[in-house]
């Protein structure tokens, strides 16, 4: 009977299919089955509380099974649509284009790459668990629960098997599919689908091995070279070693010959010396190595000298360009001769005479031959010379040049190919990224000796005005001074004033109420009638538009026909007899709101009786129109160093009116952060303050909550908002903490010195950056697993603008080098630093798979800068998108200069990309506040240099 079945399938292929079909739903089942066990029987029990002590880490249980529940939702989908047509299955059923469906999904690739590239390491997680008794144990109670007794090393590798499997079984189906069948070219597809999904999913983890290996290629080597070398990198790629001898310069022996080991790095260049054995015996030098053949027995090496790649340039000798000449001139001679050659053969293929051509040509010949012969006699340039090289490089000491020879002219030629190769490959990272384009400073004058800005924040437009200001803080630790800078009709400082008595130490925007309806509902506007003799209506106005009289007001309605819930009104700048509004936490008062109309005789509109007598009958319901207006608006929040918090509306005219609110706390206020409609304060003692609102209502400033989270030594520095959860900077570590219950749900250390507290955060996405105190390095952290993704150091960067400094400046600014403001502006990383110097960097793309950033780029020093700190970095939008005409001059030329280093055949397509770069700038300006004034890109001295140092500025790109 078994034979008589097989003799059937043999016979009939639609049986074969069939069968073939069955074996995949069957085998896609059990793979789904395995999955599920993946994720019910051992991820969610191991991050439940049960079984929490199972693993040290709880981050670690996400990286064993990384992407897992993902997979098991795609393929749940496909085996429903599978099952269903299996179930329905007739002669000309198609299952090609289900599967071609489920496969082409980019979630499907995006999760087994992730997953893929995450293998390894989720192996290595699990026997470094299994190591310790009780996770052992569970593992032992899962696979004898199993039904098929399938241990977790058989269930996880699963899903790197499954793929091929796919591949096999579509090749079966079209074989035993005639060409005919209307599933033929669906199965086709499927195939290659399939095909492609694996590829990418294996050029996916190759990248993901190399990066490995050039990573533990850098531990190695960093093992070998003392001197406190970190060679680990994201970015960076070992290429080659070579042993040279270096011409060192020294006070009594000039010219010294010293034996040095140079590695070349992707993006560095270090030299070292190769240290003796004990026995004064030296082990053999290496010759050029590659990441993967690092021999564990390789020489132990102490740091010489290191150098950017980018900041290194080589010196083209006099030796090596006649070596040059002179072998282009003989590869000339030898070319000119073989074309005398062939001219002479054809000629003998001549029917006519041609004496007097072969005469030419012999005359010819004999010239070349004989001139081929003198350059050949000449004698051979020194080995020496043919072998050296002459490197010059940008330090924070100036101009510096380092004398190599290496081995011989084949080594250096070596050497130079693989620099000039790095260096191009350097600067294609940033090829594409158009520089941000510098508009121009605008000088504070200091209205009080040791005046120096400590923050600033754009405002929030209102409904009826979305034009924002600058707020601009400044203190000399007595007296908190607020600077507007209006952006219309172009940037200009329009006023500077003090408003409190205390060090500003920062400042939020915080928008109006969002419950709008439930506002315009208990809002009545009483509004007069004005007959004009037009027999138009004529345009109320109100503050925040200026008029041909001076009169700060802004258009509420077009006309007096509109409806009254579309009128947004704004207080008076008439306020001067108006008191001070003092709040602590426990008071809450509604500051008084006028309307005014400007322009308009009171006589037309209405008499004072009338307007007195409305005003008394519907006291109560004005009060309450008060209130609700206040709440329309949106504010800045000022912190101050004696613990006070000022409130303005964004529409207040500080010159004239105090703060509305004053909230009084025990501590300095180090933070101020809006988020979901609460307002989180973080004080010097440790303590953390939440104010909130109820919607359409004001601030409860009278109930705050508090939680402390930190000490008077270790409060919250810093915090920002990332993917809704709150990240707070506690001395060296980040506290991540919900900002709804405001219990810490994860902690992690930013570094190991206790001595260095979080300075600077700025998120985008899933991408973190942090800087510490007193520090040159920023690191990039992922949002979801809090692992660190990179770490940029901006040191280099700033030396290189430095170049040109004078020299007693330069040195004192690379002595106490330091990041001080970070800003994250159109995905580029803004860092601001204590010598002046401003640099951007990309900000590279994070997503949830994300477990480093090594591609990114090295940071862009701006030509621009501050002679002293940069004190603050931020951004806001400017009123026109389209760039003013010297904006749109500097992009144009920016795009000439990059167009000219790229290839013809290139050129085309990234002057299209460049000019639609310029085309589409957006309508962001980044503001940086600091000491003083700098040109770095100035070539010549500057004269002005030391005059200005003392006055504060504010320098403005275009982004």
């Amino acid at each position: 009977m078994v034979m008589t079945l097989s003799a059937c399938f043999i016979c009939c292929p639609q049986d074969i299919k069939l069968h073939i079909m069955q074996t995949l739903l069957e085998t896609e089942q059990s793979y789904v089955h395995s999955l599920e066990t993946l994720v019910k029987s051992y991820m969610r029990p191991l991050k439940s509380p049960e079984y929490s002590h199972l693993c040290s880490d709880p981050g670690m249980v996400d990286v064993m099974f990384y992407k897992l529940p993902e997979i098991l939702n795609c393929h749940e989908n496909f085996l429903q649509q599978l099952q269903m047509r299996i179930n329905h299955w007739h002669d000309t059923q198609k299952i090609g284009d289900i599967i071609s469906a489920s496969m082409a999904k980019q979630p499907v690739l995006d999760t087994y790459t992730a997953f893929t590239n995450n293998f390894n390491r989720a192996k290595e997680l699990i026997s470094k668990a299994s190591t310790k008794p009780a996770f052992f144990k569970f593992l032992e109670e899962r696979t004898k629960e199993h039904k098929e007794r399938l241990n977790l090393d058989d269930l996880i590798i699963q899903p790197i098997q499954r793929i091929p499997r796919y591949e096999l079984l579509l090749k079966e189906l079209i074989d035993n599919t005639p060409e005919d069948h209307p599933d033929q070219e669906s199965l086709q597809l499927a195939l290659n689908t399939v095909k492609t999904l694996a590829t990418a999913i294996d050029e996916s983890k190759n990248k993901a091995d190399l990066k490995v290996r050039d990573e533990q290629a850098l531990r190695d080597l960093e093992g070998m070279i003392d001197g406190h070398v970190a060679l680990v990198s994201p970015q960076r790629r070992f290429i080659r070693q070579y042993g040279v001898t270096e011409m060192v310069r020294v006070a009594v022996q000039k010219g010294a010959r010293k034996d040095r080991c140079v590695f070349l790095f992707s993006d560095l260049i270090l030299c070292a010396s190769v240290k003796r054995r004990s026995g004064g015996i030296r082990r053999p030098s290496i010759s050029a190595l590659s990441p993967a053949t690092l021999p564990v027995e390789a020489c132990k090496y102490k740091l010489a000298w290191k150098l950017p790649v980018e900041d290194v340039e080589i010196v083209k000798s006099p030796a090596s360009t006649q070596q040059a000449n002179q072998e282009r001139d003989l590869g000339k001679l030898e070319e000119d001769l073989s074309i005398l050659s062939r001219i002479s053969g054809l000629t003998e293929t001549l029917s006519s005479p041609h004496q007097g051509l072969d005469e030419v040509l012999k005359e010819l010949t004999e010239t070349v031959s004989k001139r081929l012969a003198e350059m050949q006699a000449l004698p051979a340039l020194p080995t020496a010379l043919l072998s050296k090289v002459e490197l010059t490089a940008t330090t924070h000491e100036g101009i510096e040049s380092f004398v190599l020879l290496f081995q011989g002219q084949e080594a250096r030629q070596t050497f130079e190919n693989d620099f000039a190769e790095a260096k191009k490959k350097l600067a294609a990272r940033s090829k594409d990224h158009f520089p941000p384009v510098f508009l121009y400073p605008i000088p504070i004058m200091k209205t009080r000796s040791g005046m120096q800005f400590s923050c600033a924040a754009p405002s929030l437009g209102t409904m009826s005005n979305s034009l924002r200001d600058v707020w601009v803080c400044n203190s000399d630790g007595y007296v908190g001074q607020v600077c507007l800078l209006s952006l219309t009709p172009e940037p200009t400082v329009a006023f500077c004033i003090s408003v409190c008595s205390a060090r500003i130490l920062c400042i939020a925007p915080v928008p109006g109420a969002q419950d709008m309806h439930s506002i315009r509902g208990r809002v009545h506007l009483r509004v007069p009638k004005i007959p004009l003799d037009t027999g138009q209506t004529r345009p109320l106005q109100f503050l925040g538009e200026t008029t041909a009289n001076g009169r700060c007001i802004m258009p509420v309605s077009n006309t007096l026909n509109q409806q009254a819930s579309d009128i947004m009104p704004f207080d008076s700048d008439d306020s001067e007899d108006e008191d001070e509004v003092a709040m602590s936490p426990g008071s809450g008062m509604a500051p008084e709101i006028r309307l005014q109309v400007d322009d308009v005789p009171m006589e037309e509109a209405s008499s004072e009786e009338d307007l007195e007598r409305t005003s008394s009958s519907n006291n109560l319901e004005e009060m309450s129109s008060r209130e609700d207006l206040e709440v329309l608006q949106p504010t800045m929040w000022l912190g101050t160093e004696d613990g006070c918090i000022h409130i303005y509306q964004c529409t207040d005219n500080i010159r004239t009116r105090k703060s509305r609110t004053k909230i009084r706390h025990p501590a300095a206020v180090q933070c101020i952060l809006y988020l979901d409609n609460k307002v989180f304060v973080s004080l010097a003692n440790g303590d953390l303050t939440v104010y909130r609102r109820e919607p359409g209502h004001a601030w409860d400033t009278k109930n705050p909550l508090t939680v402390t989270l930190g000490s008077s030594t270790t409060p919250i520095s810093k915090m920002v908002s990332v993917c809704s959860k709150l990240w707070c900077g506690c001395q060296n570590n980040i506290l991540v903490v919900d900002p709804d219950t405001l219990n810490v749900e994860y902690q992690f250390s930013v570094s190991n010195d206790t001595q260095k507290t979080v300075h600077c955060i700025v998120s985008s996405g899933l991408g973190v950056w942090v800087s510490l105190q007193a520090t040159a390095v920023v690191r990039l952290y992922h949002a979801g697993t809090y692992e660190n993704l990179c770490d940029v150091d901006v040191t280099q960067t700033v030396y290189k603008m430095l170049a040109g400094s004078d020299a007693i400046i330069r040195q004192h600014k690379a002595a106490c080098l330091r990041i001080t403001a970070l800003l994250i502006c159109k995905e580029l990383l803004w860092v601001g630093t204590s010598a002046g110097v401003v640099l951007t960097l990309p900000h590279p793309k994070i997503t949830t798979a994300t477990t480093s950033a090594r591609d990114i780029s090295i940071p862009n020093g701006s030509g621009q800068g501050h002679t002293g700190h940069v004190r603050f970095l931020t951004a806001v939008d400017i009123p026109s998108g389209k760039p003013p005409a010297p904006v749109q001059r500097k992009i144009s030329e920016q795009v000439q200069d990059r167009t000219r280093e790229i290839q013809p055949l290139e050129r085309e397509q990234h002057q299209r990309r460049a000019s639609a770069t310029a085309a589409i700038v957006s309508n962001m300006m980044v503001i940086s506040g600091g000491d003083g004034y700098e040109d770095f890109s100035a070539t010549a001295p500057n004269e002005a240099a030391g005059k200005e140092d003392s006055t504060n500025h504010l320098l403005l790109w275009q982004v």
